[in-house]
């Protein structure tokens, strides 16, 4: 008999592809591919402004305190992240608000109120300065008139949002319970 059995779930097992550690193993793009490189090059800027004003309390030619640049570096993932959300452009989801080429939608169209993006975007700064080896390489690169958005968005693993179709799952996890709680805590967890 347990030949028989054995046969018999052969056939069931047959083109069936398993699902080992949550990786999708489908062939099929990540509709949020364009979404995760747009909120990378969010993160640069961010970034980028930061430094900015860094650089603006020094004298001319001095460079900044080790410290001051990772306490800089720090205090951008703490930010708020405020008036980011989608909006559609040619028929293709696109975050929009400071940063990016696109303007928030009026209220009640079809953007985003922004609480999701706000942790989403705040736990891809926490994630980049988690892989990162020390701070000061985001402000060194940017010192140097080198690209953070090609540092963070356009390198290789973390680094790659804009170069892979499937970079992954977003940062922090599943959001899908800030979505609709209008009262949510601001609560930064930190990688």
């Amino acid at each position: 008999m347990k030949h028989i059995w054995v046969l018999v779930l052969i056939p069931l097992c047959v083109g069936v592809k398993e699902d080992v550690d949550g990786v999708d193993d489908d062939d099929a793009p990540d509709s949020e591919a364009q979404l995760k490189c747009d909120a990378c090059q969010v993160v640069a800027y961010k970034f980028g402004e930061a430094f900015v004003e860094l650089k603006n309390e020094m004298k001319d030619g001095e460079t900044p305190p080790d410290e001051d640049i990772v306490s800089v570096a720090e205090s951008v993932c703490d930010d708020m992240w405020t008036g980011y959300g989608v909006t559609m452009v040619e028929g293709e989801e696109r975050l929009s608000g400071p940063g990016t080429d696109y303007k928030m939608p009026a209220k009640g169209d079809d953007g985003d109120d922004g609480n999701l993006w706000s942790h989403r975007l705040q736990d891809m700064c926490d994630e980049f300065l988690g892989e990162v080896t020390d701070e000061k390489i985001l402000y060194h690169t940017w010192a140097s008139g080198n690209s953070l958005e090609e540092f963070l968005c356009r390198g290789e693993g973390t680094f790659a949002a804009c170069v892979v179709d499937d970079w992954g799952p977003w940062p922090g996890g599943d959001y899908d319970d800030y979505e609709d709680v209008a009262d949510f805590d601001y609560v930064h967890d930190e990688f």
